[in-house]
């Protein structure tokens, strides 16, 4: 393992050990041309005694732009440790403009390589991390929530990519900010059950369908149709759904919205492991950017909004 830089460390006082988030950099895979690298996110003050939960987090950026990065206080305020991984992405020379399906198809797969890669590379050094391999979690942002949930899938299905985990191995909870499955299936089918999942999705998303849009190409399934899978195999859920919302839930949830419901989340569903299912419905009558404990990202950078390629119209 090769660990390249400690961005923040440890403060000590003479009255004892007080601590900041830390963040560690490592390269986990080398592929052609492009260096992989994962940030490992932990406040030091935090951290109980033992293992702890970790999550995976996948940035968006339609898989054609953004960068690994962020800020994880939301996780590591509660002891949870957060990796930020790296992906290639296949899109770039399309970028916010629809792609070929056959296009967007070997994209969707190379992030997937990559992310299971950095997946395996987590587990690997789980000991030397203290993480709890069984409280290992997969977030993402709109593409990053697509390809995650996908890891998933494939996982509960034996697929080429659940090769790289033990056998059983099953992540411990899901949460898809605008997230959902593409891939040419008329109905996705689970052959295990998956993880605890939670959405976070605008009813009037159109880069990434509410419920499920099919065409002669790529199925788009959102977390309506998801949902309702989850819920006849008895798999823990929770929908967090903005009435008219956009592609905004894309990242406004963790932009300091809802801190609270993803700790809950964390806390009841992953750490408790209580067998619930939730549903929060809301309507906001004013603009995101003025409410309270919303902080928009400013940037250029496309992925300081994480979204998705945008599906042509034809396969919405």
């Amino acid at each position: 393992m090769k660990k390249l830089a400690i961005i923040t460390g440890l403060l000590l006082s003479v009255v004892g050990v007080s601590a900041q988030p830390v963040r560690e950099t490592y390269q986990f895979a080398i592929k052609g041309s492009d260096t992989l690298f994962v940030d490992r996110h932990y406040d030091p003050s935090r951290m109980q005694e033992g293992k702890t939960p970790l999550m995976i987090y996948m940035y968006g950026g339609g898989w054609a732009f953004g960068s690994r990065g962020g800020r994880f206080t939301y996780l590591t305020d509660i002891g949870v440790q957060v990796v930020s991984i790296d992906y290639r992405k296949g899109l770039t020379e399309y970028g916010y403009n629809p792609s070929p399906p056959e296009k967007m198809e070997e994209a969707i797969q190379m992030a997937l390589d990559d992310l299971t890669d950095a997946m395996a590379f987590v587990l690997k050094n789980a000991d030397e991390w203290k993480v709890d391999v069984d409280k290992i979690m997969l977030e993402g942002s709109s593409a990053g929530g697509i390809t995650t949930l996908m890891a998933i899938y494939d996982i509960c299905n034996d697929g080429p990519y659940s090769k790289k985990f033990p056998a059983g191995w099953m992540p411990a909870g899901y949460i898809g900010y605008a997230g959902g499955i593409i891939n040419r299936q008329q109905d996705l089918t689970w052959a295990k059950k998956p993880c605890p999942m939670m959405f976070f999705h605008g009813s009037a998303d159109s880069t990434v369908t509410f419920n499920v849009s099919r065409s002669d190409a790529l199925n788009v399934f959102g977390p309506t149709y998801i949902l309702a899978q989850l819920h006849e195999m008895e798999v823990p859920n929770w929908l967090y759904c903005e009435i008219d919302g956009d592609h905004v839930l894309s990242y406004k949830p963790y932009s300091g919205y809802n801190t609270h419901e993803i700790q809950t989340f964390v806390e009841k569903f992953v750490v408790q492991g209580l067998q619930l299912e939730m549903k929060t419905e809301e309507y906001n009558m004013i603009e995101s950017s003025h409410l309270p404990g919303f902080k928009p990202v400013h940037s250029k950078n496309p992925d300081a909004e994480g979204i998705a390629n945008p599906i042509p119209p034809a396969q919405r």
